[in-house]
């Protein structure tokens, strides 16, 4: 921040203090002391925690931090979070949803007068925004005559512009950004007991796999392990808006952790049924969706980060239900592994061709060793011999990769108790070329369909962010699209081909009619 913004930030901040001190005060009102203390008594426990947020900063308090009553989310996310100490808690909350008011101030302040805090880091993509945060809180301790009233002076010294601040009752509150160090943060025998985590995500920098890991291992290991024994909340307040970002790098780290949760919260349902509805009505959340383009309201208002593809249009893959036992005349697979255990992605999948028209069954798209991927391929092939249907095999190999592969694939085939491998082929030309001339085409004229039951495995997630991301020269993994071409290109060759469902009959050969003058 340079000095012309700091003053800016501190002109702003000194306007905003001189009105809540103003706007609480007159809202003040007389009240017995044993009236005070009951009223207290019953804001502090944390079933009640939206009456506290709405007396001291809400709709009811004179200020204008919110123009709506809480939602029951709001709640619910709060008291799992009182009620566990050591808690990991995501807040996937649309944009809008006032996850930053809630978690650093409302939040915040509620635990501290219950004494379930010590020492509070609010973390900011940069110490900037970290200390902008912070601001928030140091405003109402210091100038809400409401919360004054009730609990005393509360600075002490300190100051959020210069990133942290002490209160009467001996709290230290500290603004980090995260690219500072997480360690060894103390304040006397006090280690950090509350972490809130805002809004850290940015789309461009997830793109960069080492900068984004390098931002995961410090939230999970130096300020994990920052924390003190016994009490240690972490909040996490970001919508999801991009894969493999911050947000899904903390989740993986923190999934087997029986603390870590997870709220997620859209702006409406499928009818436009709001999340919020004391503040967002149906016609709002259609306003606000039809305002935004697809993928942009897609990622802010509905936590689905999908991107625009820059060849495949995310819009383009269609998912379509598959009766279980329906019989399929024309199926094929194809596998695409790589030299390099558990390196590159495996893929394979298994297509059925129908009058042109590819439907995919199965989808394997995983880091992971060949021999394991080689089961899953006979693993497929007796789930459809037990039904009937043989399954025509591929994998991709050259003549030098075949020598490698053919002997893993007979140990496989041995192992699974199968009497055959799949075929060996390598198609010549450039792959990329052949992937855009094939495919583009087929998923922008709804010429492939994935079965409903693959959508939302980790698989098929994967699979969609190689597909989106895929361009002619792309360094994204583009095995899935090589099965993808393979099947498609080599189906329509076995199995016929027709755009029209109605239209796959041998042309019939014959006289033409002739009108004569006469």
């Amino acid at each position: 921040m340079t000095k012309t913004e700091l003053k800016q930030a501190l002109e702003k901040y000194n306007l905003e203090s001189k009105r809540i001190q103003l706007l609480s005060g007159a809202s003040l009102f007389k009240e017995t002391t044993a009236e005070q203390e009951a009223r207290i008594k019953r804001l502090l426990k944390p079933e009640n925690y939206l009456e506290f947020f709405e007396y001291y900063y809400g709709v009811n308090s004179g200020l204008a931090l919110a123009d709506a009553p809480c939602a029951k989310f709001h709640l619910t996310s709060y008291i799992e979070l009182f009620k566990n100490p050591l808690i990991k808690q995501q807040r996937r909350w649309f944009r809008g949803a006032a996850k930053s008011i809630h978690t650093n101030v409302g939040n915040l302040c509620h635990l501290k007068e219950n004494n379930e805090v010590n020492f509070g880091l609010i973390i900011g993509r940069t110490l900037d925004a970290g200390k902008l945060l912070l601001s928030d809180v140091q405003l109402h301790l210091e100038s809400n005559e409401r919360y004054i009233k009730d609990f005393g002076m509360q600075m002490q010294y300190g100051s959020w512009a210069d990133g942290q601040f002490e209160t009467n009752d001996k709290k230290m509150f500290k603004a980090l950004g995260l690219n500072q160090p997480f360690r060894g943060l103390r304040n006397n025998a006090n280690r950090p007991d509350f972490a809130s985590m805002d809004d850290l995500e940015d789309r461009k920098q997830a793109k960069n796999i080492d900068i984004t890991k390098e931002n995961v291992q410090k939230l999970t290991g130096d300020l994990g392990k920052a924390g003190q024994k016994g009490r240690f909340r972490q909040v996490m307040a970001n919508n999801y808006i991009v894969k493999n970002g911050i947000v899904d790098g903390y989740a993986e780290k923190n999934k087997k952790s029986p603390n870590f949760k997870i709220s997620t919260v859209n702006l409406c349902d499928d009818k436009f049924k709001p999340s919020w509805p004391e503040r967002y009505s149906v016609q709002d959340c259609k306003d606000i969706v039809n305002d935004t383009d697809y993928h942009t309201s897609q990622r802010e208002d509905f936590n689905n980060p999908v991107e625009e593809g820059k060849r495949i249009k995310a819009e383009w893959i269609r998912f379509k239900k598959t009766h279980g036992n329906q019989i399929f005349n024309g199926l094929i697979e194809f596998w695409d592994l790589s030299y390099k255990d558990g390196g590159d992605y495996k893929a394979g999948g298994v297509v059925s061709i129908e009058k042109g028209r590819a439907h995919v069954l199965e989808i394997f798209n995983q880091q992971i060793d060949r021999p394991t991927a080689m089961n899953v391929h006979y693993e497929w092939q007796k789930k459809y011999n037990i039904k009937g249907m043989s399954i025509i095999s591929y994998y991709d190999a050259t003549a030098a990769q075949e020598i490698v592969y053919e002997t893993d694939w007979l140990i496989a085939c041995e192992e699974n108790n199968a009497a055959d491998i799949p075929f060996p082929d390598h198609a010549s030309g450039d792959k990329h070329d052949r992937i855009d001339a094939t495919l583009t085409s087929t998923f922008m004229r709804g010429l492939i369909t994935f079965d409903e039951r693959l959508k939302d495995t980790p698989d098929m997630d994967k699979a969609i962010e190689h597909i989106v991301a895929f361009e002619k020269g792309c360094r994204t993994p583009d095995d899935i699209l090589d099965v993808l071409e393979q099947c498609v290109r080599k189906g329509r060759v076995l199995f016929g081909y027709s755009q029209k469902e109605e239209s796959n009959q041998t042309p019939i050969i014959g006289q033409r009619k002739k009108t004569r003058r006469v």
